[in-house]
């Protein structure tokens, strides 16, 4: 999980303010991070990566479709 993790900060690091991004994690249960796309500014890279450190948890399962049917 820590892998997951610091991939995940290390990837919005190096977004540009102008990217867009957002972030699902899934353990049996999908959290999202938010309901729409956000533009990566400062804060907002700032208040993901807190998101991650709450809600990036191991445990439950690992299928990966109703995650992303979450956002389809």
């Amino acid at each position: 999980m820590d892998d997951t993790k610091n991939a995940l900060l290390s990837a919005l690091s190096k977004l540009n303010s102008d990217d867009m991004f957002t972030i699902i994690a899934f353990n049996g249960e999908s959290h999202l991070y938010s309901k729409s796309m956000e533009l990566a500014s400062n804060d907002a890279v700032e208040r993901a990566r807190e998101w991650i450190n709450l809600n990036f948890v191991a445990g439950g399962g690992t299928n990966i479709s109703h995650p992303l049917n979450t956002v389809h």
